[in-house]
Formats: C-alpha cells, sequence, structure tokens
C-alpha cells in the first residue's frame, strides 16, 4: 500500500511538472489584436472579462480565483491570461514560469463597495484616502505593495487594533498579494491597510472574511457585511446597486504567457522539487495550520449536521405515519422539496435570506441547512429499513409477552438497523464530501483552507493532494465507525 502511495504521488509531481510546457510557449504579443484566434483566461467578475467577453474571436474561459486562473496557463488549457498586473510578482512569475508579453491600454477603477444606503460609511472612506493621499501615506502604501518590494521583504508589519467599537465586516473576494492576503491568520494587503485606517478612524476593529466575488457582493447588499474589497472594479452597473468610494487606483491588465526560457529542472531531482514544494505549501508561514483548522471545521458541521440531521428526520418520518393529514401533506412537501433543489442553493438562501439579519453565524447556518438536507434522507432511511422488517416480528414479541416499545426496541429496530446502516453510511459520507460548499459564505473548511494555500503558492498538486487524502481517511474513518456499529448490534 505504501508503495502504490508513493508511485501515484511520484505519478502527479511528474504530471504537474509536466504541465509546465506548454506547446504555445513562444506567443508573442504586441497588441490586443494578436489575442485572435487564441484561448483567454481571467478571473469571473472582473472589468477584465466584462471588456473580452465582447470579442468573437477568441477563446473566453473564466475562473473563480488568481490561482485557477495561472493554472489554467501552466496546465496548457489557456494560451494567455489577463489580471492586475501587480497580482504574479517577479517571485510568482519565476516560480511558475510566466511572464508578462504586454500590458494593455486601458485602465479601471478600483474601490471599495458598500451598501446603497450606507451612505455615511462611503464617505468616511473617501475623507480617509483623502487623508491619506495629502500626507503621503497612500504613496507609500502603493510603493510597497504595488511593486516586488512586499515579495523581496518577507515580512510584513502587522498593525494592531485598538478599536473598541462595533466590528467593521469586511468582505473580500481576493486572497492573494497584494491585495489581501493571510499570513499565519492574520490579513495583509494594500486595501486591508487602507481599510485599517478606515477602522481607526471609526473607532471599529476589522472583520474579515473571504468570500467568492458574487457571494462577496450578495454579503454586502444583504446586510451580512459592511464593506467589500479585493479588487472591486467600479462598473455602470455595480454603481446602479451599490455605492462605492472614491478609486484607490486605476489597475492596467497585463498579458501573461508561458516563459520559454524558464528551467524547471530544480536540480535535477524529482525528489528535491517535492521536498520543496511541501516546504511552500506547508511550512512556511504554517500554512499547514490552515489545513488542521480546516479539518476541525469539516468535522464539526459534518458529525453536527448528522446528529441533528438524523433526529429531525426522524420527526419527519413520524409526521410522513401520521393520522393528521396536515402531518403528512407537510412530511411529503418537505422532502418533496429537500430532494429537488442542489445543496449549494439551499445554504445560499438560508445565509443571504433566511438569516441574512438574524446575527447567526456561518457555522451554524451550515450546520442548519446540511441538517435539513440529510434529514430528508434520514427519512427515506427509516422508511425503507422499516419496511424491510416483516410485521410479523412485532407480532412475534407481542406474542412472546413484550410490550409493543419492547418489541420494537429489542426485536424490530435491531433488524431495522443492519437494513438501514449500509444506506446511512452512503448518505454520512455525501453528506462530507458536501460540505466542501461552504466556502461560498465564508467558512474556511477543509476545502477553502487549500485553496487559501493555493492564493499564496500558486501551487495545485500538494494543496489539493492533501485535501484529497484527508478527505478520503475522514470518509473510510466514517465508515469503519458505522461498521464497528453495525456488528455490535444484537437482536433477541
Amino acid at each position: 500500500m505504501k508503495r502504490v502511495l508513493l508511485l501515484a504521488l511520484y505519478v502527479l509531481a511528474i504530471c504537474s511538472c509536466a504541465g509546465k510546457s506548454n506547446d504555445k510557449s513562444g506567443i508573442e504579443l504586441h497588441d490586443e489584436t494578436d489575442l485572435a484566434g487564441l484561448r483567454v483566461a481571467t478571473q469571473s467578475g472582473t472589468c477584465y472579462e466584462l471588456d473580452l467577453s465582447s470579442r468573437n474571436d477568441i477563446e473566453l474561459q473564466t475562473y473563480n480565483t488568481e490561482s485557477d486562473v495561472l493554472q489554467a496557463l501552466i496546465n496548457g488549457k489557456a494560451d494567455v491570461i489577463v489580471n492586475d498586473e501587480v497580482i504574479y510578482n517577479a517571485v510568482t512569475r519565476r516560480d511558475n514560469g510566466v511572464k508578462i508579453a504586454m500590458l494593455g491600454e486601458k485602465t479601471f477603477p478600483t474601490g471599495f463597495l458598500f451598501r446603497r444606503d450606507d451612505r455615511y460609511l462611503a464617505q468616511a472612506m473617501d475623507a480617509v484616502q483623502q487623508r491619506m493621499v495629502a500626507d503621503g501615506t497612500m504613496q507609500g502604501l502603493k510603493e510597497f505593495w504595488l511593486t516586488d518590494a512586499f515579495a523581496e521583504a518577507g515580512e510584513y508589519v502587522h498593525i494592531p487594533e485598538e478599536s473598541t467599537g462595533t466590528p467593521l465586516r469586511v468582505a473580500t473576494s481576493t486572497m492573494s498579494a497584494p491585495i489581501s492576503f493571510q499570513v499565519n491568520g492574520e490579513w495583509y494587503g494594500l486595501e486591508i491597510d487602507i481599510i485599517r485606517e478606515l477602522g481607526k478612524a471609526l473607532n471599529r476593529p476589522l472583520e474579515i472574511k473571504a468570500y467568492e466575488m458574487a457571494s462577496g457582493i450578495l454579503a454586502v447588499k444583504t446586510g451580512q457585511a459592511d464593506i467589500m474589497c479585493g479588487c472591486v472594479f467600479i462598473t455602470p452597473e455595480r454603481k446602479q446597486e451599490f455605492l462605492f468610494s472614491e478609486p484607490y487606483h486605476y489597475y492596467r491588465p497585463a498579458y501573461f504567457v508561458i516563459d520559454e526560457e524558464a528551467n524547471f529542472d530544480h536540480d535535477g531531482s524529482l525528489f528535491a522539487w517535492l521536498k520543496n514544494s511541501i516546504r511552500r505549501n506547508l511550512i512556511l508561514e504554517g500554512r499547514w495550520k490552515y489545513i488542521v483548522d480546516g479539518l476541525l471545521k469539516t468535522i464539526k458541521i459534518t458529525l453536527l449536521s448528522i446528529l441533528f440531521g438524523s433526529l429531525l428526520g426522524a420527526c419527519i418520518y413520524q409526521m410522513s405515519r401520521s393520522r393528521r393529514r396536515w402531518m403528512r401533506s407537510f412530511a411529503h412537501f418537505y422532502n418533496s422539496f429537500i430532494d429537488g433543489i442542489p445543496d449549494l442553493v439551499l445554504l445560499l438562501i438560508m445565509f443571504y435570506i433566511v438569516f441574512a439579519d438574524s446575527g447567526i453565524s456561518s457555522d451554524t447556518v451550515a450546520i442548519v441547512s446540511f441538517s435539513m438536507f440529510f434529514a430528508a434522507s434520514a427519512c427515506g432511511i427509516y422508511r425503507s429499513s422499516l419496511a424491510a422488517v416483516p410485521p410479523g416480528q412485532m407480532q412475534a414479541g407481542l406474542a412472546l409477552g413484550f410490550t409493543r416499545v419492547q418489541s420494537f426496541m429489542h426485536i424490530v429496530l435491531p433488524q431495522a438497523l443492519r437494513h438501514g446502516l449500509p444506506l446511512f453510511k452512503a448518505q454520512c459520507i455525501t453528506l462530507l464530501k458536501g460540505t466542501a460548499i461552504v466556502g461560498y459564505i465564508a467558512i474556511q473548511d477543509l476545502t477553502r483552507a487549500g485553496d487559501m494555500i493555493r492564493s499564496r503558492t500558486f501551487d495545485a498538486l500538494i494543496p489539493l493532494l492533501v485535501v484529497t487524502v484527508l478527505y478520503f481517511l475522514l470518509a473510510w474513518l466514517l465508515g469503519l465507525l458505522l461498521n464497528l456499529a453495525s456488528s455490535k448490534i444484537k437482536v433477541l
């Protein structure tokens, strides 16, 4: 088994290295007309996507994160990628074998997004930015974060927060340097430093959570967040629904291609490359802590959802057998409704609509949502398991002098459990894997932990491999525990 795992690891590493080569690595770009006929990738929700979507002479690809966009180029899925000129710094370009082929001619304004009725906060941000420009603070931040100086520094100064007011809830759609990123659990970046100045001016500490772009915008609109950052481009469509601060910077697009002169030999040793990759992805900046925290979060959500979902499923099952028609109708509607919608849709509805202004934590919303899904499955399992036990078993228990409760608990239920546990185990494992979507409501679970590491290293192999192995081990352990429980069941 150990040899098989090592072989699989080496094969994945070789494939990852092979992905560095691209059959169009010699692409030369002089202006944007040279993009014709090429596969162009960019991040969804950006002005670059809007600008390129009108072109019919290119194959446009969109991805959720900067890391995914870069991987599309490295793995040969795209010929050219477009992003802010500062996102992939010199170190990132060198480590991943890419280069800037050209810079775009247009510039796009970027600012901070607020709810339309929160004019006070938007004006406060404008005042802070004006003060920072006047005293030179803004220029100093840009000279550090928007050049390669931050990459060469290696360490970043943490600005302590001494504010005691109501937390300023910040949604960021970017987990990449130099805009907004985490190191050892602390947030850094150009936009984070600007918002910290706002927090100090208002005496409000920051409460920062990472969202997908669309989810972050929705979080602000529904009151889950007060301000959104993460290279949020100011567009006419967004200005119709939200307030924006004055632009703090005008970003210019850069077109990145494979650098044919890049060398990925890494001293000719695959083992050395693998060792360095593990160090970069897990050891540096304590990135393994993201995995541990995400693992614990996933276990918590999974186990509590199974527990509460099982209890709720039992209630739904009893309602389906009730003499009252409205209870049976409700149980039927509940099961039909839950079975008919995707997990992600229900999760978003619960977070952004049902519990939007409740102050309930994201973890609790996730547990409630997955408990509701599991309850519908558990109800069906209870029904099929009990139906598999012949009615004569209950009658036999009564004939032996047992009460109905004793007959059910000692004769019917153990047999039903043996019938239902295989299905129950499958649903538990399905629930475990389904929790991977909780990142959409800013929960840093196991999957999100891998995304956070990839956003810093732009390396897909080790983070995804670690996440995959841990999910497999969790599923295996969960199945093992349920199998042990099944073997302990005794029937009178």
